[in-house]
């Protein structure tokens, strides 16, 4: 019985399980046509919907949705129109905004689409609402934009708020209409629980588009002013900005947290945004990290750390915007800086160290206002290196003031300070420059900013100079001042002295022979200058040394660049020499002062050979033909030497 009994489980096993599926297909019908009655009576309702509701419920409830999304009452045009598919929306042709100041917003249609539920039991609920191809357009300067577009964008209640295809536009005087910014798409979403916000836009400005997304903790309460938890990002191409911290809009608008940015082209971003930059070189790279302080009158960040073109620094930084102009203020520390991508210290052109003559750009010297410090352990210029550096940049209504402090540089301690006036008038730029060099080298100081390279030795440079002009040609015209110079232990590159005179000394009438080549040591170095528009005139010129001292006078024409100098070399007696008297020898000195030329006086070679005078004279005495037999030798005496230009130093 037992095994009968067990071959009679299985067979009833089969018939549950027949039963047990039987039941669920006719479950699963019953449910399916429970579900296509309920879509056949939600159907009926949806078409049965735009006779349900009248007109004037529609517009109230839209007018509703869009005040309540946009902060701003609306006026519509035309009469409402109720789509069912894809969803249950409502269409308006033209929607306009009343906007405060001189501005107008329309735009040329809007969709608030509506809940499903709601309008099946007869109820008009609007989920969100999207403003198609909305137009902003401001005429003259408006003060109130910035809280206008946060009303428009950050209404304080539901629903959410859609914008596809923006318009900010700026019309002037004339009537004419500027397109600013366009392709405006946004996403207003507000939460339900805590009233907190969430905002994606993204535009096209000056053909480049920009993304922002924004989270607000309590809309409300950022829009009344109080401060709430907030976090910002903005990119466009590689550049970037994030924010987060407390941040309030309206009038009393103001944020306190971190921040943070990066781009890869600094000077194109700025050029993007409309700021030109006064030199043409770096901005490149740019980072920065720090913490941020701001309201309607300042920008603080303290500390921050950023990183431009290599150099890494850090400090604090403040932009005020309260006063007529934008002032920036800052002091920064770093290890190490190269200023090299930035151009170079001379201001004279590279090929042939002539006077830049490109015309100087004042303009954005006046418009704002700066003082920035920044000292540095060691600071870099091309083949210059300063180091313990402290910089200062002042910039008040137009006028700028460099200063360095005591540094050091070229082997030595140097102290200087620059002044640019804009005056933006017929005299140009103006310039005063004042600074003391204590022990440099000076074949490298006067190499880097002067590409003069023939003073080899140590020294004491002091300088006042001041000139105006739209270029660095012209201020070098007009340059006044006063420049001294002591110098030690050195020599002139470009000539021996010692030697030409020796070989005048034995062969009067030989003319020196080739002056070119060598170098004239000196022990001591002694020169005063005064310059009066642009001619710099020798008050004292004086060098001595074991072999040769020399004497100079006369001028040099600073704006062409050329000199013309009258000299005495006096070639003193060795121990060995069978004269016991001086032997000194007038020349002139002419010419591009990178290139001069070097011309002995021919008299005195003529009285230093004894046997040539009585020569000369019976030649004179044949008449005319020996007196151009004089003037030849005299001219072939008199020939000038060029100096070769000075190599630079390695």
């Amino acid at each position: 019985m037992r095994e009968a009994a067990l071959r009679t489980i299985p067979e009833r096993s089969e018939d549950l399980s027949v039963i047990s599926g039987a039941n669920t297909r006719r479950a699963v019908l019953a449910a399916a046509a429970a579900a296509g009655a309920f879509a056949l009576v939600g159907l009926g309702f949806l078409a049965l919907a735009p006779s349900l509701v009248p007109e004037a419920e529609l517009r109230r409830v839209v007018t509703d949705a869009l005040a309540r999304s946009t902060g701003h009452r609306a006026s519509i045009s035309g009469e409402p129109r109720l789509a069912l598919f894809p969803v249950p929306s409502v269409i308006l042709e033209k929607v306009a905004f009343p906007m405060p100041g001189r501005m107008a917003l329309d735009a040329q249609g809007a969709v608030a689409r509506l809940r499903l539920l709601g309008l099946l039991t007869g109820r008009v609920e609007v989920a969100d609402v999207t403003l198609e191809r909305p137009t902003l357009v401001i005429t003259g300067h408006s003060p109130l934009l910035a809280p206008a577009l946060v009303s428009l964008l950050a209404g304080p209640d539901l629903p959410e708020l859609r914008l596809h295809g923006g318009t900010v536009a700026m019309r002037n005087a004339d009537g004419l209409t500027e397109e600013l910014v366009s392709g405006i798409d946004a996403h207003v979403e507000r939460s339900l629980v805590g009233g907190g916000l969430t905002a994606q836009l993204s535009f096209t400005w000056r053909d480049r588009t920009t993304r922002a997304e924004l989270e607000i903790a309590d809309a409300r309460a950022f829009l009344t002013g109080e401060a709430t938890d907030a976090k910002a990002h903005v990119a466009t191409g590689d550049s970037w900005l994030r924010f987060r911290g407390q941040a309030a809009a309206g009038p009393a608008a103001k944020l306190a947290g971190e921040v943070s940015g990066e781009t890869g082209a600094l000077r194109g971003l700025l050029t993007w945004a409309g700021t030109s930059l006064p030199i043409s070189g770096g901005f490149n790279q740019f980072a920065f990290s720090g913490s941020v302080k701001a309201d309607r009158e300042s920008v603080q960040l303290s500390p921050v750390v950023a990183t431009l073109d290599g150099n890494k620094s850090e400090g604090a930084l403040t932009l005020k915007l309260g006063g007529p102009r934008p002032s920036l203020e800052g002091t920064f520390a770093a290890n190490a800086v190269d200023l090299t991508p930035y151009g170079r210290i001379a201001m004279t052109e590279r090929a042939d160290g002539d006077w830049d003559r490109t015309n100087l750009n004042p303009r954005p010297l006046s418009r704002l206002d700066l003082d920035l410090r920044l000292s540095a352990a060691r600071m870099k210029v091309e083949d210059s290196v300063f180091e313990r550096v402290a910089t200062s940049a002042v910039l008040r209504s137009g006028h700028l003031v460099l200063a360095l402090g005591t540094a050091q540089a070229w082997g030595g301690s140097v102290r200087a300070s620059l002044d640019i006036v804009a005056n933006g008038g017929a005299e140009g730029t103006a310039l005063k420059f004042q600074g003391t060099g204590t022990g440099i080298a000076l074949e490298r100081a006067f190499g880097d900013l002067l590409s003069i390279r023939r003073i080899e030795g140590t020294g004491d440079v002091e300088a006042v100079l001041e000139g105006a002009g739209h270029s660095y040609y012209e201020i070098a015209q007009a340059l006044s001042g006063m420049v001294l110079l002591q110098a030690t232990n050195g020599s002139i590159a470009g000539i021996d002295v010692a030697q030409v005179m020796r070989r005048i000394e034995r062969r009067p009438l030989s003319g020196g022979g080739d002056l070119r080549g060598g170098r004239t040591p000196f022990d001591r170095l002694v020169a005063k200058i005064n310059l009066t528009d642009g001619v710099a005139r020798l008050i004292q010129a004086q060098m001595s040394g074991k072999q040769v001292n020399l004497a100079l006078d006369g001028a040099v024409d600073v704006g062409s660049r050329d000199i013309d100098l009258q000299g005495r070399a006096i070639l003193l007696p060795s121990a060995s020499a069978e004269r016991s008297a001086p032997f000194d020898l007038p020349f002139i000195i002419q010419g591009p002062w990178s290139s001069p030329f070097v011309m002995l006086d021919p008299r005195s070679l003529i009285e230093r050979s004894g046997a040539a005078q009585p020569l000369l004279e019976a030649v004179r005495n044949r008449g005319p033909s020996g007196e151009a037999a004089v003037r030849s030798v005299i001219e072939q005496l008199a020939k000038p030497t060029a100096l070769p230009p000075a190599k630079p130093a390695n």
